[in-house]
């Protein structure tokens, strides 16, 4: 068998003797929209729960719109649409200026983008006309108050400030926040380092899980961050895996969250039927494998298909190597991963919660890296390395022998796998 697997702007090709492959696992085959403009004007002339944005509009003279840092992955500009551009329409049908119309970037804790990578993400016509302003979760956050859980919300004052708030994202899986998108474009995307610090910590509940809303102590609090810091409109997408939308929602934030998640899960939902020894998981290429700390997803999915003591070989370009200071940081200085797994939630710092988040996947399965992180630099943190694919089933092969059992996962980030007996 020979497959092709995303690598940064390129592929590698994977080959394996058809008796070691129980399965490729991949999404359902859901064409994308023929017309993206059409399906987005029609979904925001008849938005779910809300009245249209144009309506919210009238009155108002300020309007903020969130979108996605571009590790989201969120297809907001393609050669033959632009999803903002319907949305300033309606700003503009409610009576609201250009040069009140504000961009807000939900950076989260992750560095300000480039003007490269607003021109690449949200194209020309908007960053050459319209303030495009990457959230900054170290100044100019204010508060709202204790959230029910004792964590403070302070979010980003530009957006407290808008008389209208739209918020725009992708709704994809997530490993520990159950699903991206919806709330998540608050909390962590605009708030302080020391919200989403909190947030992220609780990683270490064991209630925490990929698909999971409700019950989900971080997905919990994200959705009343969400509804305290005030969404006046969302729109959010789901993409099939050639990053095609297939799905578009827009109103109220809640509704619209629901319904898109629920297609999403729908979409996702991968089953299969017995546990392997082995997982080719691919993290889908650029941006998806800009670096270790992005291909978490790909390593909490890859670990569902997986027997106790299995291996994981996660083929990822990593050109900004490990990704994150702290994550890199925390698993260096770890003595053991049991160490990781034993720290207090509230020492638990933005990246820390990664570092714990990958102890526990570790801790139970050997993490074998292809990338262009030094070999040293991923052994000294529990992880192994390989050169190459061939590399790579070698030293699987040492370990399991001639005749392991594996999947491959090329779009190991996106999929939801599901074992059905």
């Amino acid at each position: 068998m020979k497959i092709d697997l995303k690598y940064g702007d390129s592929h590698k090709e994977l080959k394996l003797n058809d008796k070691n492959v129980m399965g490729i696992l991949e999404l359902k085959k859901v064409p994308g929209l023929p017309d993206v403009t059409k399906a987005e004007i029609e979904a925001l002339k008849n938005p779910i729960g809300t009245k249209r944005l144009s309506e919210i509009a009238k009155g108002k003279m300020t309007a903020c719109v969130v979108v996605s840092d571009y590790t989201r992955g969120t297809p907001y500009k393609r050669p033959n649409f632009n999803l903002l551009l319907p949305i300033l329409d309606e700003l503009h049908a409610g009576g609201i200026k250009d040069e009140n119309i504000k961009f807000l970037v939900g950076t989260g804790a992750h560095r300000a983008h480039t003007k490269k990578e607003n021109i690449d993400n949200f194209g020309e016509e908007i960053v050459n006309k319209y303030e495009v302003i990457s959230h900054d979760c170290d100044k100019n956050n204010v508060s709202l108050g204790k959230l029910s859980t004792g964590n403070e919300l302070l979010v980003d004052k530009l957006w407290l400030d808008s008389e209208v708030k739209v918020m725009t994202g992708l709704i994809t899986t997530h490993y520990f926040g159950g699903f991206s998108g919806g709330r998540k474009g608050i909390l962590p995307g605009i708030v302080a380092r020391e919200t989403v610090r909190k947030n992220h910590a609780m990683i270490i509940n064991p209630e925490v899980d990929i698909a999971k809303t409700k019950g989900n102590p971080i997905s919990d609090e994200m959705d009343e961050a969400a509804e305290k810091a005030g969404v006046d409109f969302l729109l959010n997408v789901v993409i099939n895996d050639k990053k095609e939308i297939v799905k578009i929602v827009a109103g109220d934030l809640v509704q619209v969250f629901e319904a898109g998640w629920k297609a999403c899960r729908d979409l996702y939902r991968v089953p299969f039927h017995e546990k392997a020894d082995v997982v080719f998981a691919c993290a889908g290429g650029y941006p998806k494998d800009v670096s270790l700390y992005q291909s978490q997803k790909t390593i909490n999915n890859a670990k569902l298909v997986l027997k106790e003591g299995g291996t994981i070989v996660l083929i990822s370009e990593c050109r900004e190597g490990i990704g994150s200071d702290t994550f890199a940081e925390w698993l260096l200085k770890a003595s053991s991963l049991d160490e990781l797994l034993n720290t207090k939630q509230e020492k638990i710092t933005v990246g820390g919660h990664t570092a714990v988040g990958n102890a526990k996947v570790l801790k139970r399965f050997d993490i074998l890296v292809v990338s262009n992180i030094k070999k040293e630099d991923l052994e000294k943190r529990f992880y192994e390395s390989a050169k190459s694919i061939e590399d790579a089933i070698g030293w699987v092969k040492e370990k399991h022998g001639n005749n392991f059992k594996s999947y491959v996962m090329p779009q190991a980030g996106l999929i939801y796998p599901c074992l059905e007996k």
